[in-house]
This record gives structure tokens, sequence and C-alpha cells, in this order.
């Protein structure tokens, strides 16, 4: 008979070796030391032979992977880098090498074939002592001390894994595992674990979670650390603690190496730990405690009889488990079951809650509460093991779910009505009552309870198992009992795919999963089908808010998040403007109305109320949605850049009405005035253009300190210092009702577009609240602790109060010296204005406090006797400026509060003055940066003027000056190259302008504060230099220095070229800096397309050009588009006016001329009676009526005229005298 060796080549679709052998195969007892500690060393662990013969040790000690390539004995190449103590490995069949690098990265990291780095490939929570990808690409990791196997296609880029076998749980029963080590899965998808602890290998059939323990007959294993199998399917196993191989055939199992004990000689082993088949059939084992790799070869493998060469073909027989579908992204217009609601921004619910139903109904401890779109409301009892179910409308209960639940957490309703319970403390499982059923069903297995249940819309139902650390989902639409890990990798490390005992759950319409990651004290947002999460709230997600175990979660219409923060006992939700706390804002865990004690669940009924399982009170507390006014309470109007006002207040009432002390001051959105007279213990108000009041409020007042009136005109006044409450007055009514009870008097009161009432309570050195829509007159704080103090947290005297419409609370923080802002529920507040805030002003005790409509501040800085303003270009005076106490028109004494009318004018209490000032509104035009007045044709300026700024500032022969909106007013300083600059009611420059100029002449200020300076003398150039910032930038190249700088309405840019006799424009930000000719042919001449050296430029609003004709003596009238310009005053005029060089042109409101007739010393306009001289009529000089070759002119918002008397190298101020147009009547 002749004997023919069995071919033994590789498994065509494998990548690993699994030959054909014969029954009587058998191995040469004494093995080959094929690698040893030098090459791999010290407890080697890991091995893999290729089908190349390929082999690839894990060189545990030295963190890297040795590579021997095609049966080469000499070491060809080391993986390393990122490697920490790799105990397993695998390598597929086109290259790519899997490692296990959990001890400190927890993950398996793939090398590409020929790759010199590595990728993450599959993260988890504890090292894989096996690691196997089978014929699906399934990527599978044996977690020794997570007693299971997991595994996770490599097909796609979702980081979800599967659990395959195990529970987590170390025992021996079919389920579980304890401390797997080695795994193999055949082509029919079978999975054999190597179960060292239970001395066992353990098989589970394709998609089952039970194993079957493979009978070894009468070889007992002891601490299996490997197993893998032939072309036949037979067996082989490092049996470690006996330290030897095993193997079965037809005949069982028998021992095939190391058979005679523990050792290092070479037919011995000493606690082998994995086996690998080259294509020869040859075994190499990592030797571990000898620290080295031994071949043993096989040297017989022939079977009786004639064979053949056989190729065995790998075939699938996958059986395929429906899940997730993870690429579905759902439509939000899907029916749900749950309430998912769109608010406006920033809606409020009331502070203090009803109790929807106690302990008395439904027994200790109420976990989760759950509400549908019909409003029929689930209360899951902890206690009493059941759910009861009110419909709305009811005030008991219509239904009771019980029956063999033992503590269940949670539950969810299904669209169709069916209730899904949680069951897991003590039967591992979530049951399932179908509607108006009386008994259950299993609807899922699983390991421990379920904190959170979530039904998402393609019926998946997901389970948060705190005691495992994730999130696991399960079909409702197929009937396999798997399920798999949606979020968390069964640990509790605070990383991105980690978990730690979490609690509530949901999951959007896209499928989108966020989780209360309680121990992380985070919300963990993991996107469809990723395993990897985002932190959108708590710790670790930086500008959100600091959560403490949070344990229930919900969303609006707009994905904005409502968090229970149970150990902070609150609730907190997001919104366009970040985060903010909605009940429970005092943070201490109580029974009141307004408090909550480690609450756990959030939802909402059909109409926005919002319900809180307010757990440790055992209650459901129902908090009210809170209707918002269509419109603001106060006068917010909406101020230009450069609005100002007229500084003399005009006097509305005095003492004799409103007594010596009248603090506040209110006027109402139909311009109602309402004033506190604390001397005769009332409220004084009248209408809108009443001279003597309309209507007294009083009886059982006391000293009242604000007031405020709400848009149906009900009045709430302050009567806190004999009688601790704040009082309402009806629209309409002649007596009041207590409407707050308050700690102390309030100096500040404000009602915001939600109906909450709140009172600064200077003495009680805080901020309380109440909204008005309950019956609970009690207030709770909402800034301020109650005691004085400094800090971000603290008040001391808290005087005016503003809510904008975001509800954020302004703060005049009076002993502080400072404005404080604090978000909507938040109780650290940021100062923005005075004490540390850096940029703004200094203030002095400020009391009163209002927004315009862009959220600019007006504040009275009470012991400064001033009224200070803020707007795009940072805070400034408005009035009272020199801050000296007195009773003149200009002047303030301790003024206490201000409120503005509907037509933008400010009334402001006097306090010790004893009266009203109304300060009128001037210009508030948000299209021009400089002042336009309106004047009379008989208008007239003081002769004298005064010196605003002389050469030791602005240096010799100054030329350009500019003066914007809110009088801050701008010279070129040509010697020391710089632009001084003065905010208004400044005697001295508070910045400098700098940056590489030389010889500017001209500036110009945009509406946003940006100043364009001329740089054209040896630069050649105009620069910008951008508002509030140090950025500086070239806008326009020209030929040489511009004489005048104006911009359009449509953003164009002018410079007239006086050297050069044209004026030249450009469109500024159109991506060139080269101009275009707006004016001259650029010779000089006199002709009506030429100039000769044209100075000063004004554009009106037609885009109209005005040109300052210098050598020409005339000023030029050039229409938008044309070139060819129109004689409008000096030589070739039909005006009797002569000029000589005029220098500088500006208009009026009315479009009247105003020049600076250069050589003849004097400024003349132009009026309805014709041209006259303004200042400087009598000739040139250096006294105060006089001006020598002045260069430009520009307004004040009040009418002053400032000229640059370039010869007497000053800049000259001449005050509006008279601006009183006089009346004419036909008789």
């Amino acid at each position: 008979m002749w004997l023919l060796l069995l071919f033994t080549g590789p498994i065509l679709g494998v990548p690993y070796n699994q030959p054909k052998l014969c029954a009587n195969a058998s191995w040469n007892s004494t093995a080959v030391t094929f690698a040893n500690s030098t090459a791999v060393g010290t407890t080697p662990y890991g091995i893999f032979v290729n089908s190349n013969n390929t082999v690839y040790v894990a060189d545990r000690l030295n963190s890297r992977i040795q590579v021997w390539l095609n049966g080469n004995t000499t070491l060809t190449r080391t993986i390393s880098g990122g490697l920490s103590l790799p105990y397993s490995l695998f390598v597929t069949d086109n290259g790519d090498i899997y490692v296990d690098n959990a001890n400190t990265n927890q993950r398996i990291d793939k090398w590409g074939s020929n790759s010199n780095s590595s990728v993450p490939a599959m993260y988890v929570c504890a090292q894989c002592y096996g690691v196997f990808v089978d014929i699906n690409n399934m990527l599978y990791c044996s977690m020794y001390a997570s007693h299971k196997v997991i595994s996770q296609s490599l097909n796609n880029s979702v980081n979800i894994w599967n659990l395959v076998a195990g529970t987590g749980t170390a025992a021996k029963t079919p389920p579980t595992l304890y401390n797997p080590r080695g795994i193999f899965v055949d082509n029919n998808l079978n999975l054999y674990v190597a179960d060292s602890t239970n001395d066992r290998i353990q098989i589970f059939p394709s998609g089952q979670l039970n194993g079957t323990t493979i009978s070894t007959g009468t070889i007992v294993i002891n601490n299996p650390t490997a197993v893998v199998l032939d072309a036949d399917g037979y067996v082989f196993i490092v049996d470690s603690s006996n330290h030897r191989l095993i193997g079965s055939n037809a005949n069982g199992f028998r021992c095939i190496a190391a058979c005679s004990g523990q050792g290092s000689q070479s037919y011995q082993l000493s606690n082998p730990l994995t086996l690998s088949f080259d294509s020869y059939g040859n075994i190499f084992v990592t030797d571990q405690t000898n620290s080295r790799i031994q071949k043993f070869l096989l040297i017989t493998n022939s079977c009786n009889g004639t064979t053949t060469n056989t190729t065995i073909t790998s075939i699938n027989t996958t059986q395929s488990v429906p899940l997730v579908t993870n690429s579905t992204t759902a439509s939000s217009s899907k029916p749900l079951s749950y309430n998912l609601l769109k608010f406006a921004t920033n809606t409020s619910w009331s502070a203090n809650g009803i109790t929807f139903v106690d302990s008395t109904v439904t027994g200790a401890f109420i976990y989760t509460v759950f509400i549908d779109t019909n409003n029929t409301i689930y209360v899951c009892e902890w206690i009493a093991a059941r759910i009861q179910v009110w419909h709305e409308g009811d005030t008991a209960p219509t239904r009771n779910i019980s029956g063999d639940l033992i503590r269940p957490y949670t539950m969810f309703v299904a669209l169709n009505g069916d209730v899904y319970v949680d069951n897991g403390l003590s039967n591992s499982r979530v049951d399932k009552w179908t509607t108006n059923s009386t008994v259950s069903v299993p609807a899922m297995n699983v390991k421990a309870a379920c904190w959170g249940l979530f039904l998402d819309i393609m019926n998946n139902l997901y389970c948060s198992i705190a005691a495992t650390d994730q999130v696991v989902v399960k079909s409702m639409t197929t009937n396999s009992d798997m399920w798999r890990v949606a979020a968390g990798s069964d640990c509790a490390v605070p990383t991105t795919n980690t978990l730690s005992s979490p609690r509530g759950i949901y999951v959007d319409t896209d499928l989108n999963l966020y989780v209360c990651d309680c121990g992380h004290n985070r919300i963990q947002l993991f996107l469809s089908g990723q395993l990897i999460g985002q932190t959108v709230a708590g710790t670790g997600a930086t500008g959100t808010i600091d959560l403490a175990c949070p344990t229930g979660i919900t969303l609006d219409a707009d994905g904005n998040l409502f968090i229970v923060d149970y150990s902070n006992q609150r609730i907190v939700a997001s919104g366009p403007n970040g985060y903010r706390c909605l009940i429970g804002c005092i943070g201490t865990a109580a029974a009141t109305s307004n408090q909550l004690s480690n609450p756990t669940f959030v939802t909402f009924d059909t109409y926005g109320n919002l319900y809180v399982a307010d757990d440790w009170n055992s209650r459901v507390q129902k908090f009210l949605i809170i209707n918002t006014f269509t419109s603001v309470t106060v006068n917010q109007p909406n101020f230009c850049p450069s609005t100002t006002w007229y500084t003399a207040g005009i006097t509305i009432t005095n003492s004799s009405t409103v007594g010596t002390r009248p603090y506040g001051v209110f006027v109402g959105i139909n311009n109602a005035i309402y004033v506190t007279d604390q001397d005769h213990d009332r409220v004084v108000m009248w209408s809108e253009g009443s001279i003597n009041p309309n209507k007294i409020f009083s009886g059982g007042l006391n000293d009242p300190y604000a007031v405020f009136v709400i848009p149906n005109n009900d009045l709430y006044v302050d009567n806190g210092i004999s009688y601790s409450r704040v009082d309402k007055w009806s629209s309409n009514s002649n007596t009041s009702t207590p409407a707050l009870t308050v700690p102390q008097e309030c100096y500040g009161l404000f009602i915001d577009t939600s109906n909450v009432i709140y009172c600064a309570s200077t003495a009680a050195n805080k901020v309380v609240k109440r909204w008005l829509n309950d019956n609970v007159t009690t207030s709770s704080i909402i800034a301020g602790t109650g005691t004085a103090g400094a800090t971000a947290t603290t008040l001391n005297r808290p005087v005016g109060i503003f809510i904008d419409t975001q509800f954020n609370l302004y703060v005049a923080d009076s002993a502080n010296n400072r404005i404080q802002m604090f978000p909507l529920n938040v109780f650290t507040a940021v100062t923005i204005v005075g004490a540390t805030a850096p940029g703004t002003i200094t203030l002095n005790t400020p009391y009163g406090i209002t927004l315009d409509a862009n959220g600019y501040l007006f504040i009275t800085d009470y012991n400064n006797n001033r009224i200070i303003g803020s707007g795009p270009y940072g805070y400034r005076c408005l009035f009272g400026c020199t801050s000296v106490a007195g009773s003149a028109s200009t002047q303030l004494h301790f003024p206490s509060s201000l409120s503005f009318d509907t037509y933008g004018n400010l009334f402001v209490a006097d306090y010790y003055n004893g009266r009203i000032l109304k300060f009128i509104l001037t210009s508030n035009s948000c299209s021009l940066s400089y002042n336009q007045p309106t004047f009379c044709s008989n208008s007239s300026w003081y002769s004298n003027g005064s010196t605003f700024a002389s050469s030791s500032t602005i240096g010799s022969l100054p030329y350009g000056i500019f003066i914007d909106g809110i009088n801050t007013v701008y010279v070129a300083n040509r010697v020391n190259n710089t632009i001084p600059v003065w905010p208004q009611w400044s005697s001295t420059p508070t910045r400098y302008i700098s940056g590489n100029l030389n010889r500017s002449y001209s500036i110009f200020v945009s509406i946003n504060g940006d100043v364009y300076v001329d740089n054209g003398y040896t630069n050649g150039r105009i620069d910008k230099f951008t508002f509030n910032t140090s950025n500086v930038i070239t806008v326009m190249n020209v030929s040489g220095s511009c004489y005048g700088l104006f911009i359009d309405s449509i953003n164009n840019l002018y410079c007239s070229l006086k050297d050069f006799h044209q004026v030249v424009k450009l469109l500024l930000n159109n991506g060139t800096t080269i101009p275009t000719i707006a004016a001259g042919n650029g010779s000089a001449g006199s002709l009506s397309n030429m100039l000769n050296s044209p100075q000063g430029i004004y554009v009106d609003s037609s885009l109209n050009l005005y040109i300052a004709d210098s050598a020409n003596n005339r000023i030029q009238f050039v229409q938008t588009g044309q070139l060819n310009g129109v004689t409008i005053a000096g030589n070739g005029s039909s005006t009797s006016i002569i000029l000589n060089y005029p220098t500088g042109i500006v208009l009026d409101a009315n479009g009247y001329l105003f020049i600076v007739d250069s050589y003849n010393h004097r400024i003349v306009a132009s009026s309805s009676s014709g041209f006259r001289c303004l200042v400087g009529c009598s000739g040139g000089g250096s006294t105060s009526s006089q001006l020598s070759y002045p260069q430009s002119m520009a307004f004040d918002s009040y009418g002053n005229i400032y000229v640059t008397d370039r010869n007497n190298s000053r800049v000259q101020q001449f005050t509006l005298q008279s601006n009183s147009c006089g009346k004419f009547v036909c008789v």
C-alpha cells in the first residue's frame, strides 16, 4: 500500500492556516526554538502565522509586534508606536494587522499593509486576550477582565459593537464566561471561546448567546488559553496550566505536544498561551514562562488509502439579525408618542410648581412620568411597583399596570399605546403591556435595571443600564433575543466612548442618542450609528453648564435640551443664548413649591407645561408655561450711533407737585409719566401732553421708591419700607392689592415680558422675583445672596434693575460702583460697566438703569451727578458732565432714576433738586457719521470763539478736523503724525491714533467708527484704522495728499488731490484700491470739467459732489454721474459772495452751504436770504473773534462750529447763539 501525504495548504478565503490532518497526524515531541526573549521579550503572548507562513508575535514587554516574513527565520520587521503591552493580534488576507492596545488606550489598532502608522479600529474597555476577524469582516475581542466577547463590523465607520458571548458577569452557566482568552470563528460564524477560569471551551452558534461546552472526554483541561480548528473542524487547545497542547480527531481528544509536564526542555512548555499552524501543519506556540516561541514539526500526516489534494471553499451561512437601520435619517414629520414642542426663545415657566400627584396616591419614590400626545399621564411608582394612568382632566388614575414588576425605574409609551416598563432589577427584562392588556410579555432581556427607556421612530427599544455603564438597543420588529450596545464600553472611565452610571436617554428623529451620563456629570450625544460620543453639556463641554449627575433629558422641536440636574436639585435648559436654570434654581433640596429633591425626569404636555418627577419628594410637579407679552413692557427707542440730546433739561414738574424727594420716574408705552412722591406717599401721573397731573395713586403707601406700569396700565409701586410688599393698582382702579412680598423696600422694580415682577431689595442686598400669573405672593431670589459683597454672586445695595428681551438681568450694584449682568437664572454675574470692567467708564454709586432697543445702557451715575450712555463707540457722558451738583438746567443733583418716552426723549428724576427733567432728542441719524444740524435762516453764533485745542496738542498749522455724531472730535496733528481724539465734554485727548502716518491733511470717520486718514504725502495711500482694534489697512492708493476726504451714503470714499487738480473715488470693499475720477481732468484750469487746487469736499444724500475749488475761488457742484461741474458760489456764480481761496465746505440739514473762506479769514454761509458772514468777519488776526487762514470746519450735534485756525495753530469753537425761527403771520 502506498502512503501518500495529504496536501495541508490553506483554505481559500481565510488568512490563517487550517491544515487537513489525518487521524494519525503527529508532531515531533522535541520542538525547535523559533525565537527567544531577545526577539520576543519576556512572557510573549499572541502569535499569528498567515497563509504565506509569515510569523507575527506580540512582544508584550517591549510593546511591539515582531515579524518574520514568509517562513524566514531572521527577524524582518518590527511594528511599534503607541502600543502598550499588546496581548493578541490577527492579520487579514490583505495584510492588515489588528493588535490589542487596550492596556492604557482602550482600543484595537490597525496597521494597514506596509503602513508605518496605525489607526483605531475598535474601542474596548478591557484588554483583548483574543482578537479575530471572521469571513464577514467582523472584528472580535475577548475581554478577559469583563468576562465577555464583543464584535464590530469593519465594513463601516460606526464604532458600535455587539455582545456575542458572556454577560459581563463571571459565572459558569451557558450564557456566561469567566476570564475568556483565545477565540476562533469558523466559516459558519460559530464562535469558540477558551473560557479559561471555567476550564472549558465554549461554542456559541451564530447569533446565539447561550454557549455549549465542548467535551474533551477523559482529557481534563486546566486554564485553556487558546483554541483553533483544522480544516475538518477538529479542535486544538492550549491547555495552559497543564503546560501542554491537546487536539481532537475522529477518535476524540489527545495530547499532541509537551505531554511530559512543565519545564524548559525542548520537549516541554511552561504556561503556554497561544498557538498557530503554518501551511505545512507545523505548530507555533508562545511558551510564556520560558519566554520563547516553540515550533513543533508535523512528522506524520498519512492516511490509509489513496488520497487527493483537497481545497476547502469557505461557505458563509451567516444568520441575519436586523436591528437599527442606522442609515435612515428619519423625518421629524413622523408621528410621535410624546410631545415635541416648539417654544419661543427663552420661554419660561412658573417658578412655583403645582403638585399633580403625591405619595398618598403613588407611594414613595416616583422615578418617571410620561405624557403622550393626548395628555394621558403615566407615572412609574418605584416602591408600589406599578404604573398608574390618568387621562386628560382626570383627578384620579383610571388604569393600574402591575404584576410581576419589581422596583421599576422607568417606562415608555409607544404610539399605539403599548407600555414598555423596566423590570430589570430582579427579572432581567423589559416588559410590554399592550393597549388595555392586563398581562405583560417580555420585550427585551437585559442584565440589570433600565434607568432610562426610549422607543425610537424605527421601533428600536433603548435601555440605559447604570450597572454596566451602557445603553443597549434591540429591535421590536424581529423575534431575535439579541441586543447590541448603542453607547458605552462597559467601563466607567470619562472618555468619549464610555459612560458611568447612565440614566435618562432620548433619541431624536434623526436617531441621534442623548445620554445622561450621571457618573461623569455630563450629557453625551452619540450621532446615529456612532459609539464615540460628543459632550454637549456638563463636564468637558466648555461654555455650557455645570451638571451634577443628570438623570433626565428631553428635547424641544428646535433641538434645545431640557435636563434634570439631579444633585443640583434643578431643571436646566439650553437655548440660542446658552444654558439657563428653569426650575429649582435655589439649588438646595426641599419640598416647597419652588424647590425639588433629587428630581429624576422631565417631560411636557401638549400645552408646554413642564412636569417633573420629584423623586425624593415622592410627587409629580407641574410647572405652568408663562405666556409672554407681544411686545416690550418699557420704551426702548432704537437709537443710531450718532444720537445726541440737548444738554439743557426742561423741568416738567418740581417740588410743588412731586415733593422734595421724587425718586422714581417711569414713562409708559403710551407716554404717560408716573413719579413717586415720597414726601406725600403717593404716585403722580400725567397723560401724554398734560401739563397738570391727571391722577394720584395714594392710600396705604409709605415712602415709595420705584414704580412700574405694564402695557395694560396696571401700576406696581414699592411699599416695602413699612409693609414689606409691592402694591398693585389695576387699570382704572382706585384701590390697591398686595402683589409681592419683599424683604425690604424696592429701589428698583421691573416686570418682564413673561409677567414676572422683580424687586431690587436694596437694604437686603438681593434681587427677588415672582410670577404674577399665579396666586403666590412670596418671592424667590434671582440675584445676590442677601449678604453684602463684591463677588460675582453677591451685591451691595442693588438699586436700578432692567430685564432685556432675552431675560438677562441688569443690576445697578450701587455700593460696588458697577453694573452687573446675570444671564437668565444664573446666579453668577458678569461686570459689564464700572469697577473691574475694562474699557468702560468709572461709576460712583450707579442708581437707575435702562436699555435702548439695541441693548445699549443708560445709567444715572448718582454720586457723579450725571447720566451715562453707551453705544457702538463705547461709553460717554450725556448730561451733567461736569459732575458738579447744581440746579441749573444743565446740572443734576443725585439723579435717581430715568426713563425714555416713545420719541427717545429722556426723563430723569433729579432727586435732590426735587424735579423731573426732560432731555429732548436732537439728532438720531443712522446714515450719517457726522453732524448736519437744522438751522434757521437767522441763526447766529457768538463772534468770540473759545480755543478748543492749541499747538501743544495739535501741532502747528493744523488742517483737518472731524466731529462724529456723538461729538467725538478728531484733529490731524501734522507735526507728530498722530490723530488726537477728544470724547464729548473732554478738554484733553483721551487717545491718539498713529501708525506710519506722514503729514496727514484730512480725516473722515465712518458710521461704524472706522477712521480714514490721508497718508498720501510720501506713502501714497489712505489708511483705515478699524474701530476698537489695532488693525490698519490701506483702502485706496493715491498719487499725493488728500486735502479732503469723504464717504458717501453708498460707501464710496472720495479724495481731493489738490496737487493733481482732481477728486477721485473708490467703492470700499470691492476688491481693489485703485480709484476712478470723480471730478477734474488732472490739469489746473477753470473750465467746468477742470479744477485748480481742490481741497474740502462734501457729498450730499443724492450723491452730488461739492468741491472747494480753492485756486479758482469758487465752490463747484458736480451732479452724480457727471464730470462737468456747476459753480454755485464764488467766482463765476450768480451769487454775490466773493470767495478768496475757499478750503472747506459742509452742508446743513436743509442743504445750505457753510464755507471756509480761507484767505478772507472767515466762515460764510448761505440761507434762504442769501450768503452772509458768520464768524471771523472783521478780518484776519489772532484774537478770539478772528481767524488766520482757516482750513476746515465741522459741526457738533448742537450746531456749534469748530474751525482749524491754521496760522494761529489752534482749533476754535464758536457756540451757537440763536436758532429760533421766526413766525410770520399774514393779516
